[in-house]
């Protein structure tokens, strides 16, 4: 099977056609791995953006056409100028800058990354894109997501889930600015500085190669720590997807298999406000597999019940694999406590894993590795009924 590369909508069709001369000469510019290009959202809607080359560099228009020389290592200054941008004494609705040599490097905000920066308007100032190839991106998340140090074929594993990742949410923003973002709310992707020899072969070595489900790409989420078993997207998440079942996870030798947070009773209160003093706070339903999934909060005035990824995320937690205990008497006044009882201190919450529990466990995926499972068979494990496949213009 097959991908086939497509492009994100320009204003207009004859636009869209000069685009297209660029990105074909930009194809012939760079190596052969190129041909699929992402655009990561890198700064988004930022009054000032700094970006500039470690080469000598062109300045184009979103014709292709060069506005200006750009020195090595000379920072410059994007902002929004009315409905266009401004970089370099120019203007224009989209502007490129490009290295001049195929090894050159973009910085953009301090970063580097390969590629080149595309600028556009954003709504409150600038956007600034990087234009990367696919395998350069894969090659730097899966540095930035898993490291280096892990076996090999977690690292292939690794790769061959964020490739995938990629397109599947590449496929689905086509009337988006860019086609990923670079922080956790979708993969991380740190630029040149993730990257490692080993993460570069982890890349080549899984060229073009993505995972699909009766023909199409999945969505191949993916977490650090599972706590000793991955869950339904289903429990987690108001979508089910047959490939994201639960499964058994070997994440035992994970650092974060299991830990404990101490949370103030006055923190937990904050997210329930009219209930009094918190009495107590407890797992009211969780998935078949140990994951809370809705947690009550009952006070000196009333009860409230949380969604628990919400509850995670206002406490900073590891995971939603958790069991509350109250620990310690607090002092309550008479308007949060006005019925006589005991109020806890604090809450003691033990938890397992690290994230969201759904698709490979990166952990789990190194134990696996170390066992001489290949990628393909750790792939397998945590996406059920896959396949691989490889995509176009690899």
């Amino acid at each position: 099977m097959t991908i086939a590369l497509s492009f994100s909508p320009l204003p207009s069709a004859w636009l869209r056609s000069i685009a297209l001369l660029v990105w074909a000469w930009l194809c012939l510019t760079f190596p052969v791995q190129a041909r699929v290009l992402l655009r990561v959202g890198i700064a988004v809607n930022k009054p000032q953006v700094t970006v500039g080359s470690s080469t000598g560099a062109r300045l184009l228009n979103a014709q292709g056409q060069p506005l200006a020389e750009v020195q090595a290592m000379q920072p410059l200054q994007a902002s929004r100028s009315g409905s266009a941008v401004s970089l370099a004494g120019q203007q224009g609705e989209r502007l490129y800058l490009q290295p001049t040599t195929s090894d050159g490097l973009v910085f953009i905000d301090q970063n580097w990354y390969r590629g080149l920066v595309e600028l556009i308007p954003g709504e409150r100032g600038v956007i600034a894109i990087n234009q990367v190839g696919l395998e350069d991106y894969v090659s730097s998340v899966v540095g930035s997501e898993m490291g280096h140090r892990f076996p090999m074929e977690a690292l292939k594993a690794q790769a061959v889930a964020s490739r995938t990742y990629a397109l599947y949410h590449r496929s689905r923003r086509s009337q988006q600015p860019f086609d990923l973002g670079n922080g956790i709310d979708w993969q991380v992707y740190k630029g040149v500085a993730a990257e490692s020899s080993r993460t570069q072969a982890a890349a080549r070595e899984t060229a073009g190669q993505v995972l699909i489900y009766q023909g199409q790409l999945i969505n191949a989420v993916f977490h650090s720590s599972a706590g000793g078993h991955t869950d339904d997207a289903g429990n987690v998440w108001s979508e089910s997807r047959p490939y994201l079942q639960g499964v058994p996870d070997f994440d035992q030798h994970s650092p974060v298999f299991s830990w404990t947070a101490t949370v103030p009773a006055q923190q937990i209160q904050q997210l329930a406000a009219g209930i009094g003093a918190i009495r107590s706070v407890e797992v009211l339903r969780s998935s078949p597999w140990g994951r809370a999934i809705t947690v009550r909060l009952t006070g000196s005035q009333g009860i409230k019940d949380l969604n628990a990824g919400d509850f995670r995320r206002a406490l900073g937690l590891r995971s939603t694999k958790i069991a509350i205990s109250p620990r310690g008497e607090a002092t309550t006044t008479a308007s949060l406590a006005p019925v006589a009882g005991t109020f806890p201190a604090f809450f003691e919450i033990h938890g397992r894993g690290y994230g969201h529990g759904v698709g490979m466990s990166q952990w789990g995926a190194a134990a696996l590795a170390s066992q001489n499972y290949s990628y393909q068979q750790i792939l397998s494990h945590y996406y059920r009924n896959t396949s691989l496949a490889v995509v176009e213009g690899r």
